[in-house]
This record gives C-alpha cells, structure tokens and sequence, in this order.
C-alpha cells in the first residue's frame, strides 16, 4: 500500500484514538516512507515496559497490558528476521546466498531496511549531502556564480524557487571506493528554498518574488520551467533580461561523445537526472540537513523510477512531491550549461583561437606499403599456403623485345629500337 492508502485507513481511529489500535507488517524494501518511519523515527516511549518474555510453547511474547495505553506514543516495533524461523539451518543460509543478491539477502532474509533498490539517489549518499547542518543565506556573502531554478506546477500546487551556489571551500567526502582517500573541494550548494503556497495570485506572487530574490542574489542565470510558466517566463524576460532561460522537460539536448566526438540527441529530464545523480555520487552537493529544512531530503529519497517506457525505453519518474527537486535539477543545469569547468561531467570540446603554418612531422604508414608496391624489384614471396596461389597483377605490353629476323625490337614505350643488324660476312 502506498502512504496515501495508510493514512486514509489511519483515519479511522480517529473515532476512539485510545480504543483502536493499527498494526502493519511488511518486509522492509528500502523505502523510507510511513513504515520506515513507523520503525524507526516514531520510536515507542513505553519501549520499557514491555519486556519480551520467553516461553516454551510461543517463544518470545509480548504481554501488551503492562504499559499505560493513555500515556502511549510511537510504535512498538517486531523485528522478525528469517533466522527466527525454528527451521532456520546452514544449508538455508548458503542457498539464499546464492539465491538473493547482497541487498535483497539484506532486505528478504535480514528484515533490514538497508539500501532502497527501487530509488534513483543513493540513500547514504543523500545522508551523507545533507550532514552539514547549515542556515539558508538571505544574500549572497561571496564572489561565487549562482544560479535558481524555479519549478511551476501544471496543476495550480504550490511553486518552488531553489536558490544554488557554488562553494569552493566545501570539502566532498572521500571516496575510498576509487582509491580517493583525500577529500577534494567545492560543492553545489542549496543556499535558500522557498515555497508560494497556492492561491489565486500566486503565480504572480512567484514572479515578484525571483525579482527580489535577483535583486539580492544577482544570479546568472536564471531557469524556470516552461510545462506551466510560459506567462511568467515572458514576464520574467521583459524584466531580467536573457539571463533568464525557459527549461522544458520533454525536450531534448545535444551531448558531445568523448570518443567518437560526435553530438548526440538525448532526452533531457533523464540526463539532468543522471548529472544530479553524477553530482551526488562524487560528492559535488550540499543540501539542506533534515532539521533545517527536510523537503530536499525527502524527495530525493522517495524518487524513483515508476516505469519504463516501451517505446522510447525511457525512465519515466516520480511525478508527485518532487517539485522542490525538480527546481534544484534547473538550477544545477544552468551550472552544466555555463560553467561545465565547474561540473566537470561533460566533455568539452577545446577550440583553436590563433592559426599558423607548421611543419608536419607526422609518418604515414601506408607510404612503406605504396612504396612495396611500386618497388618493381620486390621480392615475391614463395607461397606456402595449400592449393595454387592466387592470380597476380602484373604489367601489359612489349618490354624490350627484340625482332628475329632484323633485330629490330619495340621498346618499353612502343618506339622503335635504334639498334642496327648486324651484318655478316660471306664465304
């Protein structure tokens, strides 16, 4: 069940909340939503008093009467792993080692969240981007390029403007896993999120508000989304100037390949998708930590891949509560597309600005190969290999022939030989 389903049947305890009681299992995938957060978030303050007791018949049980419901709060949790199972043995263990992968074993057999499969960000890189608790900047205190990124919802929801900065002096982790055991520096930092709630102005509101948010951040570059802005993004223009930049998700962008140097057509939302996830990967992002603000954190965790189209077999992703993400990825793609140096995820291509005439140095090696050729003095190598060898060009023409009867000849060229008889001596 999904957590809309949840808190519709949650609902009903509503009636009597000291009364009624929930219980939910579920075999631990990953994902952290209302039964991650049931177990391990919303802890059970009554934990105490209700110890497990061993019997012979049932095992461990818990006696549900100790604890005072009334003061009760949380959720009591029942970790169950496959090993509670009386028919548990070696040869299980090393048939479902061989059976499930390492985070399935985790996931089916430990009963352990672990890491979410079905997600797009890794979760402990997610963890790890947003460990640094920080405010949110009201301006910006440095000379560092910054960008926002501003997402419109196409149903009237609430709009979200991600304000980004580059930071040179935050150090990225360390990255034992690619033999990387010094951090380097600089990250792309969320310095301000704002939400315009949703009313009858609202999208008015959001344009007046990225005006003021340019005025004390002087962004630039500027990149709203065009699935439902194409009004505030002609206003924005006539005000801000070119910096600001109309982004559209269905369309399609040109990325050089490093080998065959060649552009190639890809689909934008999944690129962007897999620059963040490049981003976060090595590294290269700062998000807001979960007591600050959690939004980011969220929708970063719960994106996922729903799909894959069967036509283009494209992924096709989460389309609820990732607007504040959606603004974040507009935002890192005016880093991507003006300051690549800075992103350092895509070749670039470095261009010539001076011409001169140089002396070419460089060997051709089919020049050897031609000159063999040519060479009429070559040597023909015996054939070694069964059968007769194969037919061989050769030159067509009198080459030096001479006549039997006058001793006349034709030359290499079809002229005649200059030579005169010879004459003989009668007896």
């Amino acid at each position: 069940m999904t957590d809309q389903d949840f808190q519709t049947i949650y609902a009903i305890t509503l009636e009597a909340p000291k009364r009624i009681g929930v219980m939910m299992a579920s075999t631990p995938t990953g994902r952290r939503g209302m039964f991650y957060n049931a177990c391990v978030e919303m802890k059970f303050n009554n934990d105490g008093a209700v110890p497990p007791v061993n019997t012979k018949q049932l095992g461990y049980v818990y006696d549900s009467k100790k604890y005072v419901r009334e003061d009760a709060e949380g959720w009591k949790e029942f970790h169950i792993p496959s090993m509670a199972n009386p028919e548990w043995s070696a040869s299980m263990e090393r048939e479902l080692h061989q059976q499930f992968s390492e985070v399935a074993y985790e996931h089916e057999v430990l009963a352990e969240f672990g890491t979410e499969t079905i997600g797009v960000f890794n979760k402990e890189y997610i963890d790890e981007a947003s460990s640094r608790p920080y405010l949110f900047e009201e301006r910006s205190n440095t000379d560092s390029p910054v960008a926002i990124g501003i997402d419109f919802d196409k149903f009237g929801n609430q709009s979200n403007i991600v304000v980004m900065q580059y930071d040179p002096f935050d150090e990225r982790r360390v990255r034992p896993e690619l033999g990387i055991e010094e951090p380097g520096f600089g990250r792309f930092k969320v310095i301000n999120h704002i939400e315009i709630p949703k009313s009858d102005m609202h999208y008015d509101l959001t344009v007046k508000t990225v005006m003021e948010l340019d005025e004390k951040y002087k962004p630039f570059a500027i990149y709203p989304d065009r699935g439902a802005g194409e009004y505030q993004i002609e206003i924005l223009r006539k005000a801000l100037g070119e910096k600001v930049k109309g982004v559209f998700y269905g369309s399609s962008t040109e990325v050089r390949d490093p080998i065959s140097r060649i552009f190639e057509r890809k689909p934008l939302k999944p690129f962007l998708v897999n620059q963040t996830t490049l981003l976060l990967e090595r590294g290269q992002l700062r998000i807001p930590n979960k007591e600050i603000s959690e939004v980011i954190h969220r929708q970063m965790t719960n994106y996922q891949v729903v799909r894959v189209s069967g036509k283009t077999q494209e992924p096709v992703y989460t389309s609820e509560d990732e607007h504040a993400l959606d603004a974040m990825i507009f935002a890192l793609y005016a880093f991507i597309e003006e300051y690549p140096d800075l992103v350092n995820t895509i070749y670039q291509t470095e261009t010539a600005r001076n011409a001169h005439v140089t002396r070419v140095m460089r060997v051709d090696p089919l020049n050897n190969l031609i000159k063999q050729r040519l060479d009429k003095r070559s040597v023909v190598e015996e054939w070694d290999e069964p059968g007769s060898p194969p037919l061989r060009k050769v030159n067509i023409g009198y080459a030096g022939r001479k006549s039997a009867n006058d001793g006349l000849g034709w030359g290499r060229r079809g002229q005649v030989s200059s030579r005169k008889p010879i004459k003989r001596r009668g007896l």
